[in-house]
């Protein structure tokens, strides 16, 4: 069949497969390189939790080919430490809501130890607003540029302090921050 073609014709053929199998590799490029980025600014994600840090980081592992592990802060809420007073307890409720689990994370920042920030959602449920809720951490309020979301997480927060849920058992508990400059 192709011996029928002119030289001409065969050189026109073999050209035109050529640039088609650059197009199909380019492709093929562009799809490896978008499957093995890492988490960015904005886009959400799939991960499974591997370890918690503390009320407000966690360590995912990337459900991609490679894998990759990433630390994760939760956007718009501070924790109490670890060694701060309802710190473990903040933990524990972190650890209870998405530890081995899979979860959504949609990525709002990176902060400047580099780690990614992000709203971490478990089914529909925005753990990040549940830990307020729950009196598990504090609204981050510098961090928060919308003014409809900071008044709900403020809402949310007021709610449990009237409720003295969690960390508001306490008389008079302390910001993380506070406590963070209290430690050094």
């Amino acid at each position: 069949m192709l011996s029928n073609l002119s030289p001409g014709w065969l050189i026109a053929l073999g050209m035109m497969l050529c640039v088609l199998v650059l197009f199909i590799f380019h492709k093929i490029y562009i799809f490896l390189a978008e499957l093995f980025k890492p988490f960015k600014k904005g886009k959400s994600y799939w991960c499974r939790v591997i370890s918690i840090s503390d009320g407000d980081t966690l360590t995912c592992t990337r459900l991609n080919i490679r894998r990759s592990q990433t630390k994760l802060r939760f956007a718009y809420v501070d924790a109490p430490e670890s060694s701060q007073t309802y710190g473990k307890e903040s933990q524990r409720i972190v650890k209870t809501m998405i530890y081995k689990k899979l979860v959504r994370v949609k990525i709002t920042d990176v902060d400047r130890y580099g780690r990614c920030v992000g709203v971490i959602y478990r089914y529909r449920r925005n753990v990040n607003e549940e830990m307020v809720k729950r009196g598990a951490a504090w609204v981050y309020e510098e961090y928060i540029r919308d003014k409809k979301q900071l008044k709900h997480m403020m809402a949310l927060q007021d709610h449990a302090r009237k409720h003295k849920k969690g960390l508001w058992k306490n008389s008079k508990p302390m910001r993380p921050s506070v406590y963070r400059k209290q430690s050094k």
